[in-house]
């Protein structure tokens, strides 16, 4: 009746499209007014319940430092001087695309922005350089996923607090993740515009490379310090993001002098409302997830899958299949705090790491943004570019299965992910 009742409600609430964190409020305060005699007092209680994790603090930080760079002039610097790097090559262009994104999500761990950032640049210069259309679609709106993957990532911010496994073991894991990702994108741009006859920029002089470095330095110092201070024992992942607001604000304000007092606090007040619809979202799932485990749908849910625990492979198949099928329908953060509390038991009685698990994860979510029908980079990709919705779908559709292909290789060759986590965390298996 209960498990009924909870899936009727979320699909109910999903089908009128109507916000996530109602419908999963929503769901819950309705199953227990009907099911339990136990006071709905309680539920407001478990919503910030789940808000108070000293890690979750860092989310709203890395926001704010993204859009201090993003809007400091950073992401046509970044490009700039990729390009001179690489633009001479076979799908030159379409590989700044993806190491811009490589590089800008070391700075943001956001996809939708990096969309916004690189895309705005590179999208009309694809289009002017040959890609057409459905290529240049293509890669900027899938190359953003590696925001989500590569270190710092709000994604692995969230896993760590739900599973309790250490957020820079994560870190570390996404470096691996995320060069996966860009090795598959970039070899699938060069095949392209050999195949295609895509005609190759000009080389960059000596000069022109000097000169795009210089620029770009002081913002690739960002991970710099985030990494080096957390992996260090300077400062903890969330200091490490409050950190980086300082020297977002330093570099952008003082040194590339493209943000004024005025224009930061419009950054601020952008970055407040965005942590906000990523907190309530995490406050809503965080009721969600504990409704479940208290009514024993958890319990339900993993049982018939017990026997998989001898099986490795297969509780990761199982793991990725659920998670892919989740985020055509569920957000990111959303399906993180549903899906890691009920698989948890599963995976470790598997004898899988969990730091292996929130790698697999978090690319599973992510994938999910670029997954009709709700993908959110569909969405934001339309909406950048003005494009209809089924005309960028079209366009992800390779690049959805290059993406599957990395999540294949990342799950079942652990080692790429797990070996950097392993030499500065001996105790991880």
């Amino acid at each position: 009746m209960t498990i009924a009742l909870t899936f009727t409600l979320l699909a109910l609430g999903l089908f009128l499209t109507i916000p996530m964190f109602i419908v999963l409020t929503g769901t819950t305060f309705i199953v227990f007014a009907l099911t339990t005699p136990m006071p709905l007092s309680i539920l407001p209680q478990r919503v910030f319940a789940g808000l108070e994790s000293f890690p979750l603090l860092a989310i709203p930080f890395f926001i704010l430092a993204a859009n201090i760079m993003g809007r400091g002039g950073l992401s046509a610097r970044l490009i700039n001087f990729i390009q001179s790097l690489v633009g001479h090559l076979p799908g030159g262009l379409g590989m700044t695309v993806v190491i811009t994104c490589v590089l800008f999500g070391a700075i943001t761990g956001s996809s939708a922005s990096t969309i916004v950032a690189v895309g705005g640049i590179l999208y009309p210069a694809l289009i002017k350089a040959g890609y057409g259309e459905r290529f240049s679609l293509g890669v900027v709106t899938s190359s953003a996923l590696i925001g989500m993957v590569i270190p710092p990532s709000n994604a692995m911010i969230v896993f760590g607090a739900v599973a309790n496994v250490s957020i820079g073991a994560l870190f570390m894991s996404g470096i691996g993740a995320g060069l996966v990702f860009a090795a598959v994108y970039a070899a699938y741009c060069v095949a392209w515009s050999i195949i295609n006859k895509v005609p190759r920029s000009r080389r960059a002089t000596l000069a022109d490379l000097a000169a795009t470095a210089r620029e770009v330095v002081w913002g690739l110092g960002m991970p710099v310090i985030i990494l080096g201070g957390i992996y260090g024992g300077v400062f903890t992942a969330t200091e490490a993001a409050a950190v980086s607001v300082i020297y977002a604000a330093v570099v952008c304000v003082l040194i590339y002098r493209q943000l004024n007092i005025a224009e930061l606090w419009e950054v601020c007040v952008e970055s407040g409302l965005a942590s906000a619809r990523i907190l309530i979202m995490v406050g809503a799932a965080s009721l969600f997830s504990w409704m479940l485990t208290v009514s024993g749908t958890t319990h339900t849910i993993v049982e018939p899958f017990a026997e998989l625990r001898s099986s490795p492979e297969q509780t990761l198949l199982f793991v990725n299949v659920l998670g892919l099928i989740a985020g055509m329908f569920v957000d990111v953060f959303s399906n993180l705090l549903i899906l890691v509390p009920v698989l948890m038991p599963m995976v470790s009685a598997a004898g899988i790491s969990g730091t292996h698990f929130g790698i697999v994860m978090t690319v599973n979510v992510d994938i999910g943004n670029i997954t009709p029908p709700f993908g959110l980079n569909l969405f934001v990709s339309s909406g950048t570019f003005d494009k209809s919705y089924l005309t960028v779908v079209r366009a992800v559709l390779p690049w959805l299965g290059l993406a599957l292909l990395s999540l294949a290789i990342i799950t079942y060759v652990p080692e790429i992910s797990l070996w950097l986590p392993k030499q500065l965390y001996p105790e991880l298996r």
